[in-house]
């Protein structure tokens, strides 16, 4: 009986929001070839359209189509994918690497507008590594220059980008007071002065009509937000993201300096107070929140224990995140009201649950031990892992490049004032300054990629610290401090994703590993003599639990 999968085409399109009129490939162009590709095997088309999102720095699930497509591969539904090219997959070499390996696990055959992978095959799996890594150094490289483009722009004085604050708009790529706004801008801040709150203000907002810059209602953050806003006061500062290098930008004035600081003076001391109150919370351990999101809305999961009362518990903060947007409500919680996770979890249970589960899959994995034994066996022991020498060339070399950017700067300086001073003619300087101009960003670039390496060198040290600590066999719980089991998940775990099944009123935690060690295991070459070695089998990169009720109270 012929497998219904063979016969289908599924063409997934995307295009990036920062290029959706990139010439020839539109959304309908690349349906359009897909479609014609999928004539030419003979094949159905399934369409997979995610529309406008970025392909680098999301991971799969910030992506609801290529989500819902992996889940398909993963369940073996698909057997033939088609793309316009590689990036519009993932220009992420993570994700790339998921895709890898599951359409090799399942035998899928990729198609693109230049030909066709048999990702079964050694050569065309190593073809496709190449043509990733060749898309994601591409990415690195016009983000560079994207950065560098808004540095230029913003020492001008033009605007960064995004849309204005509330109360301007832009001109010429200029920030220009939009007189109605401004108004408002102003009693706002009038109000404030006066000792109103957050909710005061937004209520005097929404009751007078005033939209909100992105339409409906206003929230509070909003309004905090304005409160704190430097462009108010005639002066706003950029960052740059790289250099970390802060840039003054003045600007139109709307509210009087002495109002502006006053406030900003009343909102610190607020936000202090504030703080203080979460720092008295610190003390609470909380061993799998920072790794759970509410599988219904995405929010991260949230964790409250409170002794006085015989609560423990972990739960979505949904609620209470839509309460603080609205500004309060008078309304009490119901249940199935909220996103869909109607009831908290128990942290002991849902504790002891998963600590059972990745003790066990520890204990098991071949994949680890394996790990463990090669570093220790080719490289003499796990200290040398990390590539420290390495690390330090790329330090050098960033030493160098900031020394080099110094004087191609001082270069520059002197080319405007013999500019200014006509001694050299418009031609001279402009033809000059665009070749001085590419050596700086080559410079820049080359930064750039230094503290990359110095990074994954970073990430690759936490792992060896991790595999010294728990490479071998686990310690006793009662031997581990809260840190080192907290360290422990973190080295296994990449995140947990949890949802409330209603009808049998338990929760379902999907935990998503960082390697394929659930079941893995070891393939002799030939089991009889188990003379001439063996190959690892991959596990799975996901396991379920699913959490009994169990009230977070007591």
């Amino acid at each position: 009986m012929n497998d219904p999968a063979m016969d289908v085409l599924h063409v997934y399109t995307r295009v990036s929001t920062l290029a959706q009129a990139d010439h020839g490939t539109s959304l309908d162009s690349q349906l359009e070839l897909g479609t014609k590709r999928a004539s030419e095997l003979g094949f159905l088309v399934e369409h997979w359209n995610e529309g406008g999102k970025s392909s680098f720095h999301e991971d799969i699930a910030g992506r609801p189509k290529l989500h819902a497509l992996f889940l398909a591969i993963k369940a073996g539904q698909v057997k033939h994918l088609w793309v316009y090219d590689q990036s519009r997959l993932s220009r992420n070499d993570q994700v790339a690497s998921i895709f890898r390996y599951q359409c090799n696990k399942q035998g899928v055959t990729l198609y693109t507008k230049d030909g066709q992978f048999d990702l079964g095959s050694p050569q065309d799996r190593f073809m496709k590594q190449l043509l990733d890594a060749v898309a994601e150094f591409d990415n690195v490289t016009r983000t560079e220059r994207t950065r560098l483009g808004k540095v230029l722009r913003v020492r001008s004085g033009s605007w960064h980008g995004g849309p204005a604050p509330f109360g301007y708009k832009l001109v010429n790529k200029r920030l220009v007071i939009e007189p109605e706004e401004a108004k408002w801008v102003r009693k706002i801040f009038k109000q404030a002065f006066a000792g109103a709150t957050s909710p005061q203000i937004k209520k005097m907002l929404d009751s007078h009509g005033v939209g909100a810059r992105r339409g409906g209602l206003w929230t509070l953050g909003s309004v905090q937000s304005m409160l704190k806003n430097p462009h108010y006061a005639g002066q706003y500062t950029y960052t740059d993201s790289k250099s970390k290098e802060v840039i003054a930008v003045p600007c139109p004035q709307i509210v009087d300096e002495l109002t502006w600081k006053a406030v900003r003076l009343e909102r610190s001391k607020l936000d202090a107070t504030r703080q203080a109150q979460k720092n008295r919370t610190v003390a609470n351990f909380y061993l799998l929140r920072d790794f759970m999101f509410c599988a219904h809305c995405g929010r991260p999961i949230s964790g409250r224990i409170k002794a006085s009362k015989n609560e423990a518990m972990y739960y979505c903060p949904n609620k209470e995140r839509a309460w603080a947007v609205n500004g309060g409500t008078k309304e009490p919680w119901k249940r199935g009201t909220g996103c869909g996770f109607d009831r908290a979890m128990n942290i002991p249970l849902t504790d002891k649950l998963v600590w059972e589960l990745l003790r066990t899959v520890h204990g098991k994995s071949s994949i680890l031990k394996e790990v463990v034994k090669q570093r220790v066996l080719q490289e003499g022991g796990l200290k040398n892992f990390g590539d420290a020498d390495q690390v330090k060339q790329a330090e050098a070399r960033i030493k160098r490049a900031q020394k080099e950017l110094v004087s191609v700067s001082e270069i520059l300086g002197d080319l405007e004032a013999r500019r200014l001073l006509k001694k050299i003619d418009e031609l001279t300087h402009k033809t000059t300054v665009r070749r001085i101009q590419d050596e700086k960003d080559r410079l820049e670039f080359s930064i750039t990629e230094a503290r990359l390496q110095i990074r994954g060198g970073s990430e690759k040290r936490k792992w060896t610290n991790w595999l010294e600590a728990f490479g071998g066999e686990l310690k006793p719980d009662d031997q581990l401090s809260n840190e080192e089991r907290k360290l422990f998940v973190e080295g296994l775990v990449d995140r947990i994703d949890v949802s409330y099944l209603p009808e049998t009123r338990e929760h379902e935690m999907r935990l998503r590993f960082k390697l394929p060690i659930v079941n893995d295991g070891i393939k002799w070459v030939d089991p009889k003599s188990k003379r001439k070695g063996y190959k690892l089998v991959d596990g799975e990169l996901e396991a379920t639990l699913a959490v009994k009720k169990k009230d977070g109270r007591g």
